[in-house]
């Protein structure tokens, strides 16, 4: 008969308990069964349990609050891994990379998306008017800034949860000290609700092409950087001919839905 070395038992208790996290069946902001019910869940020693806690712990994934007990901080290790990561590039190259997530999970919400899915953005769609965080205020200041629900729930349509993560991960790192004051939304709420109403009709429709080309448009003017005089440095530079044809696409999206 083997017997499982203390290696082996510590790599399947970390992978024990990271399968619960990552699956959802220990949600974010829950806590986990405390120490001895692992230990006799899995099969191990309660140094072991401890361990594997530690080691999750250390990458964002768990926090244990003395008293309380172990929660679950995030469903992947990214948000912290991440936000060491982006330290090292500039602003400029972080709103790339976020413009770049925002408009796949797009793209794969209009794929992927549940008559749920659609229902839950329709709803959120409605309950952000007449608001213009979507999703930095202009002084980063209030706790909700970056906390667009519109937003969090077309990356959970695009049903992937590693994209999910790296873009809750960048946010954190648009939240940091290090940007306040160089972040501003520079759209209206009547924009707001147009790009919204633009994106959320290209997921209705299932058209993965118009979702890719209005959440472009619509992330050219969500998180903009500001320069010491307030003055928006644009993120991509185009000439007017390229301008007029986003304008005249735009102004045809308007059109449709407000006959549909």
């Amino acid at each position: 008969m083997s017997t499982k070395t203390g290696s082996e038992r510590a790599r399947n208790t970390l992978a024990y308990l990271r399968r619960h996290i990552t699956t959802g069946t220990w949600p974010v902001g829950t806590r986990i069964p405390i120490e001895p019910e692992l230990a006799e869940q899995i099969g191990v020693g309660r140094s072991t349990v401890r361990e594997a806690v530690r080691s999750l712990a250390s990458i964002g994934m768990l926090e244990t609050l003395p008293g309380r007990g172990t929660f679950v901080r995030s469903a992947a290790p990214t948000s912290t891994l991440l936000n060491e990561f982006l330290n090292d590039f500039t602003l400029e190259e972080i709103l790339s990379y976020r413009r770049a997530l925002e408009i796949e999970a797009a793209q794969q919400a209009a794929l992927h998306r549940s008559e749920d899915d659609l229902v839950a953005l329709e709803q959120a769609a409605v309950e952000e008017q007449g608001c213009t965080r979507c999703p930095v205020l202009m002084n980063g200041s209030e706790s909700s800034a970056f906390d667009s629900r519109f937003h969090r729930l077309l990356f959970d349509a695009a049903k992937n949860r590693l994209l999910a993560s790296l873009y809750a991960g960048t946010n954190d790192q648009l939240r940091t000290p290090a940007h306040r004051g160089r972040l501003a939304n520079v759209a209206t709420a009547s924009e707001m609700e147009r790009d919204h109403a633009r994106v959320l009709d290209a997921i209705r429709r299932r058209d993965f092409i118009d979702a890719v080309h209005s959440m472009a448009d619509h992330v050219d003017h969500d998180v903009v950087i500001v320069n010491d005089r307030q003055e928006v440095v644009p993120a991509l530079a185009r000439t007017p001919e390229q301008q007029q044809r986003i304008d005249v696409a735009r102004e045809a999206d308007a059109q449709r839905i407000g006959t549909n």
